[in-house]
């Protein structure tokens, strides 16, 4: 389902978007210069702007007419949807983006008022630590000053920050940006991060069938192979919790599509995958041997795994008793109140079952992080291009053998155990 704000599809606005093409790129200069007459013309400015102010506005100009033509190739009902806050535009600290800012409001109060850019939405704040973005759509004239674009038209500038770190999530179930200072330790995690970006950016990767369309993710982010880049974060102010990779392009595709869109060296992908990652790296920390078969298959005939799954990782993160069914798990366990649910997983898991409601799930979620940086590190030096899934990778096909063997290598390795469990597969049909 693909995310709503005021009751309009939404495209999120990327303020890494940038112009690819020499045809693009003249034509945003052109529309540039176009738009400082217009407010010479109009009396807006009393001065002209210093070198930095006017390669700020440049680029922020850059940036919001790739958003309003990629707008253009997406879903016609789909509005551009673009944060506003205050916190955005003049937050002072390491993650703040030079795009936004005073020039970026005032580009768009400029476009409003040329008629290039209509409002649809204002922003609001639906929690004290959380505000809806303003809606915008292009009007029709404003794509006659570009040329015709394709998703292969753009790429992408990395974050100014590929290094995240935030705060435990507060009751409104958000997590604020911690503004830490840089040290030995955090440059080394940034390097190793950077590597496997470099690495992407040069990996032969494709999506099929999107050379004249774009696709709108459900969470409003758009599907398209200049997204290739990945940042990391950890959470609870700790370098040891957290760490996943996100904002790939293939993480929010839906599983099937990655199989029948995504080529990798001209080839299709088979997705390599550790199995019940999180509960087994649990029998990692209490130093209990790996247990076969399915780890979520509490009655042993398959009823109820999705619940079981639910119920069984909530317990890794939760602290102190479990008190209600975390969401959606009830109906999926049908028959059994919480206090039995909780039962048969304590008796089916019992190396373990000290471990839940300690809090744990963070710190599982770093080691798993590590697990697939080591594997995704190890497949790119072994010139095996490797797309990371948070407990999985994607590979060629041919390579997928090979992958597996790395997985198998890296988690018997790190956790003093036997027996690693990982699953190749190829799609459906095949």
């Amino acid at each position: 389902m693909i995310t709503q704000i005021n009751g309009a599809l939404h495209a999120r606005f990327d303020p890494q978007l940038r112009a690819r093409t020499p045809e693009l790129r003249e034509a945003i200069g052109r529309f540039t210069q176009h738009l400082i007459a217009q407010e010479d013309k109009l009396g807006l400015r009393s001065r002209a702007r210093k070198d930095e102010d006017r390669r700020k506005f440049a680029i922020a100009v850059e940036a919001v007419a790739c958003n309003l033509l990629m707008q253009g190739l997406i879903r016609e009902d789909a509005a551009l949807a673009i944060p506003l806050d205050n916190n955005m535009m003049w937050g002072s600290n390491r993650y703040r983006n030079p795009v936004y800012g005073q020039h970026f409001l005032g580009l768009l109060e400029l476009l409003e008022r040329l008629k290039l850019l209509k409002r649809v939405a204002k922003g609001y704040r639906f929690s004290k630590t959380a505000k809806a973005p303003s809606l915008f759509n292009a009007v029709a004239d404003l794509g006659k000053r570009f040329p015709k674009v394709t998703p292969a038209s753009f790429r992408r500038e990395q974050e100014p920050e590929i290094l995240i770190l935030k705060t435990g999530r507060d009751e409104d179930g958000n997590a604020a940006l911690v503004n830490y200072s840089d040290s030995p330790k955090t440059r080394t995690l940034r390097r190793r991060v950077q590597r496997i970006n470099d690495w992407l950016l040069d990996a032969d990767i494709e999506l099929t069938g999107t050379h004249d369309s774009a696709r709108l993710g459900k969470e409003g982010e758009i599907i398209a192979s200049y997204r290739r880049t990945v940042r990391r974060t950890f959470n609870n102010k700790s370098w040891q919790q957290g760490g996943r990779l996100s904002g790939g392009f293939w993480m929010t595709m839906p599983r099937k599509d990655r199989f029948r869109q995504i080529r990798m060296n001209g080839k299709p992908v088979a997705d390599v995958d550790y199995q019940q990652l999180f509960p087994r790296l649990a029998y990692v920390r209490a130093r209990a041997p790996q247990p076969a078969g399915d780890l979520y298959d509490v009655m042993g005939d398959g009823t109820g795994r999705d619940g079981w799954k639910l119920l069984l990782n909530a317990l890794l993160f939760t602290r102190g008793p479990l008190k209600r069914w975390p969401r959606d798990c009830s109906p999926l366990l049908p028959g059994l109140n919480l206090k039995q649910a909780l039962a048969l997983l304590d008796q089916k898991h019992e190396p373990i079952a000290h471990l839940f409601g300690t809090g744990i799930g963070f710190e599982l979620m770093f080691l798993e992080s590590e697990l697939l940086i080591a594997v995704v590190t190890h497949l790119f030096e072994s010139g095996i291009p490797a797309l990371p899934l948070h407990d999985a990778v994607l590979v060629p096909e041919p390579n997928a053998e090979a992958a597996k063997a790395a997985m198998k290598y890296a988690f018997c390795a790190g956790s003093a155990q036997s027996r690693a469990f990982i699953k190749v597969d190829v799609g459906p049909g095949k």
